[in-house]
């Protein structure tokens, strides 16, 4: 399912993505440097976001990744090395690389330790591992403002919560559940990996703020740019999209549009303890 997904969006995925920004990759780059890692097995490649910059700063990556369409846009790109594999069962010797490096990868791994202890297996160092710290909003509440608090002002407060109730219609309508959507579960995944088996190293590489742009969110959606969305009966994701643009329309809605923190860590598990876990 997971490679019929990312061939699906490959066509749409760089253009309702944020590019990789300077102080992410100076940071992964600070990283690799202070363990001595230059040969690098990136598992989940995609179209080349990370790999791509990493090659050009003097790095030999290699990429692996579940998705043909996804890395033939890498191709494009000038991305070489790149092979058709699962992160479980990748075709390199024991050792091949100074370390194995994935990019929000966790969220979309039923059995994240297996491909974490494959990795070390191909590893001199580690496995790193690119993750996002959350607030825990996402999913679909991020279209109708969020919910972590609600605004002073009456008015807007009153707009906020009508906006989300129509959401809510629509959403139990089709029978889904915004609260516990699957893109939250598993964005969740993440920080339950951190917790569960501590990495031996994990700093910030990047604490930036983005600005929201409300036609960009409409269209990201439009396009199908989550494998979440493209889930959804055409008919759904239509009656979101319209409810969308009446949001989008209320002079209410620029005020909500708050730039947002995003905070990115790369992580290292060191390659003879996750093998001694085996």
């Amino acid at each position: 399912m997971a490679t019929a997904e990312f061939d699906q969006i490959a066509d749409v995925y760089d253009e309702t993505r944020r590019e990789l920004d300077h102080e992410t990759l100076n940071g992964i780059k600070e990283m690799l440097n202070k363990y001595e890692c230059h040969s690098i097995l990136e598992i989940g490649v995609g179209t080349g976001r990370i790999a791509i910059p990493l090659v050009k700063a003097g790095y030999e990556v290699t990429g692996a990744d579940i998705s043909r369409n996804m890395m033939g846009k890498a191709m494009i790109k000038g991305m070489k090395n790149l092979f058709l594999a699962e992160g479980g069962k990748a075709p390199f010797r024991n050792k091949s690389f100074d370390a194995t490096l994935m990019a929000h990868v966790f969220h979309l791994l039923d059995n994240p330790m297996s491909v974490m202890i494959e990795a070390a297996r191909m590893s001199h160092v580690g496995v790193f591992a690119l993750v996002r710290k959350r607030s825990g909003d996402g999913g679909p509440r991020s279209f109708y403002g969020g919910n972590d608090s609600l605004p002073n002002d009456e008015g807007t407060r009153k707009f906020v919560l009508e906006r989300r109730e129509h959401f809510r219609k629509i959403f139990e309508k089709y029978g889904w559940d915004p609260d516990q959507s699957q893109r939250l579960r598993y964005w969740r995944r993440e920080s339950e990996i951190l917790e569960t088996y501590p990495p031996d190293d994990l700093n910030v590489v990047s604490d930036v703020l983005v600005n929201h742009n409300i036609e960009e969110r409409i269209a990201r959606f439009e396009k199908g740019a989550h494998s979440f969305v493209r889930r959804m009966p055409d008919e759904m994701r239509r009656e979101i999209v319209e409810e969308m643009r009446t949001y989008s329309r209320s002079p209410l809605a620029l005020g909500l549009m708050r730039p947002r923190r995003e905070v990115y860590q790369l992580a290292l598990w060191r390659s003879e303890r996750l093998l001694g876990q085996e």
